[in-house]
């Protein structure tokens, strides 16, 4: 090879080298754009995901200002950081949408995420437990629950339901197979337990009635559907301290919550939530019942109930409970024993505990069924009577309560008779008329159909 080809060559091949390294630059040069081009549609997702997080977290933190909350002291994530790593797309940006056309509604969060504020809030702060008081629990209809509330249980080893149950050894030869079916259905079942659960304590000195239960009746109370039971009356604590303590142990160990009495005052202050198909319901219970003080007021460092002689502390109970649920359900023991009307002190407190944040007020002790009534369209039940209590005969009843996102949806009674240490649902129209026409002229302002459900008469 002459030396002319081999410069050709050498020219050929440093034109192909200028040619590859053309090549490579413009392919540089275009991925570098590329490049450019995905880290600004990055940033701008960054940027537009920041603005709807920080939406989000000034509605959240406008949420716990309006409730009278503090922001919490999380040491992770923001409430937002934590909702978007938490939820999908297609649900942070409907709620996205929400934000930006204003400051949604509870009902509306609700809608969007199948919980409320109030228990995302709880989820965000991990507080969802039975140690911080709040039980979780599926509901059978979605967007609502349904809550039966009983009057007066009393499980007494001398006399009264226990003797009749010992001869049948059958529930359902005790209270009505209808009824028991509505109590284990219903997705909370709550009563008032009015005796000691033990098997220690002597009876109080003078008192003329003193009620006082086997361990073993505890198989009873899940039987019946029992999922929270109120201590706030004249009859928890008829055989002492040991009892009552017995008794807040025996149902801890079996799963039952209470409320309105305990080891403490701060037990029994301490309200109880349960969180049904994404809505957070508060219970509370108190009690000003007797005449002569055998049942003490729990202290810092001993047992006892919640007092409400005077209602100050209940009240202040209810307003911090209030603040922390979307719905508030105030028990009270008060009234007149055997008196089927309500009177003027429980009129009054009645609109004390609506005004200090309880959404509905239930009443017991009189032993009998009281009337019903409406304040602002928030109800008092003063009385629901002796649930399953003695031989006499008397009307009684469950109530129903059908609790959505903005409040109660349904409030219905359910007909029943105790008579004969037995309690039966009355499953006639024209037994369950005598009654709903015998509780209407008990009551203020209400109105019951044939199918039990209480509306407001204006």
């Amino acid at each position: 090879m002459n030396l002319y080809e081999r410069e050709l060559r050498r020219e050929q091949a440093r034109q192909k080298r200028i040619a590859l390294l053309r090549k490579r630059i413009i392919l540089s040069c275009i991925l570098c754009a590329v490049l450019l081009i995905l880290a600004g549609i990055i940033l701008f997702l960054l940027n537009n995901n920041s603005k709807e997080k920080a939406l989000l977290q000034q509605y959240y933190e406008s949420f716990l200002e309006k409730q009278g909350l503090s922001t919490p002291d999380q040491n992770n994530d923001s409430f937002a950081d934590w909702f978007y790593d938490q939820y999908p797309k297609k649900v942070t940006d409907k709620l996205n949408t929400l934000l930006e056309n204003g400051s949604p509604a509870n009902l509306d969060i609700y809608n969007v995420v199948g919980e409320s504020m109030f228990v995302l809030s709880d989820r965000y702060q991990g507080l969802i437990s039975t140690s911080n008081h709040i039980y979780e629990q599926s509901g059978k209809t979605a967007g609502e629950a349904e809550i039966t509330v009983a009057g007066d249980l009393c499980f007494a080893e001398d006399g009264f339901v226990l003797d009749h149950y010992d001869t049948v050894n059958d529930l359902e030869k005790c209270i009505s197979p209808e009824l028991l079916d509505i109590m284990n259905e219903s997705d909370l079942f709550y009563l008032n337990h009015e005796y000691c659960i033990s098997d220690r304590g002597t009876p109080l000195s003078g008192k003329l009635y003193t009620f006082r239960a086997d361990p073993k009746r505890m198989e009873l109370l899940k039987q019946m559907g029992t999922d929270l039971v109120a201590l706030a009356n004249n009859h928890v604590y008829d055989y002492g301290e040991e009892a009552l303590l017995d008794t807040c142990d025996i149902l801890e160990d079996s799963g039952i919550p209470y409320v309105g009495g305990g080891r403490n005052l701060d037990e029994a202050e301490q309200a109880i939530y349960f969180i049904v198909n994404g809505i957070k319901i508060g219970f509370v219970a108190a009690s000003n019942a007797e005449l002569t003080l055998y049942t003490p007021q729990a202290e810092e460092n001993s047992p006892g109930i919640l007092s409400a002689y005077d209602t100050a502390a209940y009240n202040k109970v209810i307003q911090d409970a209030s603040k922390e649920c979307d719905y508030l359900i105030a028990y009270i023991h008060w009234g007149t024993e055997d008196y089927n009307y309500m009177n003027q002190q429980q009129m009054e407190q009645g609109r004390e505990f609506l005004n200090s944040g309880a959404d509905i007020v239930v009443g017991g002790h009189p032993h009998v069924l009281q009337g019903i009534e409406y304040v602002d369209d928030h109800p008092i039940v003063y009385s629901l009577g002796d649930f399953w209590f003695n031989s006499e005969t008397k009307y009684t009843g469950v109530l129903k309560l059908n609790i959505g996102i903005e409040g109660l949806k349904e409030m219905a009674f359910v007909p029943c008779l105790q008579t004969n240490y037995t309690t039966q649902y009355l499953d006639t129209a024209e037994e369950q008329e005598e009654l709903y026409t015998f509780l209407e002229d008990l009551s203020i302002n209400i109105k019951i159909d044939s199918n039990g459900v209480i509306t407001e008469t204006k």
